[in-house]
């Protein structure tokens, strides 16, 4: 389960990772976690989970929150409303699937998203996981465009750290092609520049 800052879901946890980025970093309160239970780790193979252990464990979800740095009492309402669905097998708030639906039991963990958490998680520099969709806004030249619509000398940019062809929707590989047809515009422009 993601949550936000205010310990609340805001989307469909099935989402494509650039949905579930771009609601957090554009539309929700920092810091994001993402809420676990121990048979929710222990179903994820070895292989896959790369040694990564919770940054937070606690045998309640109060307990977990307070060391989050969430409200406890928005986080626990959120587990509740989850869990009743779950056990009906459905989703009310944002419809996932029921094949990924189950209650959460105790105990609990939390893993950082680095969308406006701590600095670092397994001794390694944390920063936020995903990308949002769309970014700089560039001309046909692909020369990156201020506030107020002019070119920034000097700077270009090409695929999806622009707002680019898809704006904030995206569909899979369509990246290779923005990415190098602007990509190679913005490589003219830089080797023409004095």
């Amino acid at each position: 389960m993601l949550v936000d800052g205010n310990g609340q879901r805001f989307i469909n946890e099935e989402v494509y990772p650039g949905l579930y980025c771009h609601a957090a970093v554009h539309h929700r309160p920092g810091p994001v976690w993402v809420i676990v239970d121990e048979k929710g780790i222990e179903d994820v193979p070895e292989s896959e989970l790369w040694g990564m252990q919770p940054m937070h464990a606690a045998e309640t979800i109060e307990e977990l929150a307070v060391d989050c740095g969430l409200p406890a009492d928005a986080l626990a309402d959120t587990v509740r409303r989850y869990n009743a669905g779950a056990e009906s097998g459905e989703d009310p708030a944002f419809g996932k699937n029921a094949n990924w639906l189950r209650p959460l039991e105790p105990p609990f963990g939390a893993y950082p998203t680095g969308a406006g958490g701590p600095d670092n998680f397994n001794g390694l520099p944390l920063k936020a996981q995903g990308f949002t969709l769309g970014g700089l806004h560039t001309d046909l030249d692909s020369r990156v465009l201020d506030r107020a619509g002019e070119p920034i000398p000097g700077l270009f940019a090409a695929g999806r750290c622009t707002h680019g062809l898809h704006g904030e929707g995206y569909i899979s590989g369509t990246s290779l092609g923005d990415g190098s047809f602007f990509g190679r515009r913005a490589g003219r422009g830089a080797a023409a520049r004095p």
